[in-house]
């Protein structure tokens, strides 16, 4: 069955929501945002996006996924890094070729525009790191830091 990838359309906020909260899911995730919060990277895929990037997945016409992916330098690679902030794929349509396709499409989108892809997984996400490294990631060894708060 063939799989769509489109950018997001306002009219796909219900059908994100939905999802990003299964993303978000405990254990899945180390916290749970506020809901203002996850909404927020809907948004910021229209507001802003020559830097963020909203794909949404789609079968038949029927939304099966999403991603974001924010675009940043680094310079490390002295360029322009796609960063997959979040990649989910529904629970039925998982191990059916839906992610490895998904980077296929992200790399023809991006093809000639960026020096890396870069993503998180949890460590107990067997399947994920499984295609991850299927495809060619690495870990780094880097441990990140943060501070949350309005600046």
């Amino acid at each position: 069955m063939e799989t769509v990838f489109r950018p997001f359309r306002e009219t796909d906020r219900q059908d994100f929501f939905r999802m990003v909260k299964k993303f978000y899911a405990p254990p899945a995730t180390l916290h749970t945002p506020p809901d203002d919060v996850m909404l927020s990277c809907f948004d910021a895929a229209f507001k802003t996006p020559e830097l963020v990037k909203g794909i949404m997945f789609e079968r038949n016409n029927s939304p099966v996924g999403y991603a974001i992916v924010s675009l940043k330098f680094e310079t490390e690679v002295g360029g322009i890094a796609a960063w997959i902030e979040e990649l989910y794929v529904e629970d039925f349509c998982r191990s059916e070729g839906i992610g490895r396709n998904f980077f296929e499409y992200l790399q023809n989108e991006l093809k000639g525009k960026i020096r890396r892809l870069r993503l998180e997984v949890g460590e107990d996400n067997a399947g994920a790191i499984k295609l991850y490294k299927s495809l060619g990631f690495e870990f780094l060894d880097y441990k990140q830091m943060v501070i949350d708060r309005d600046f």
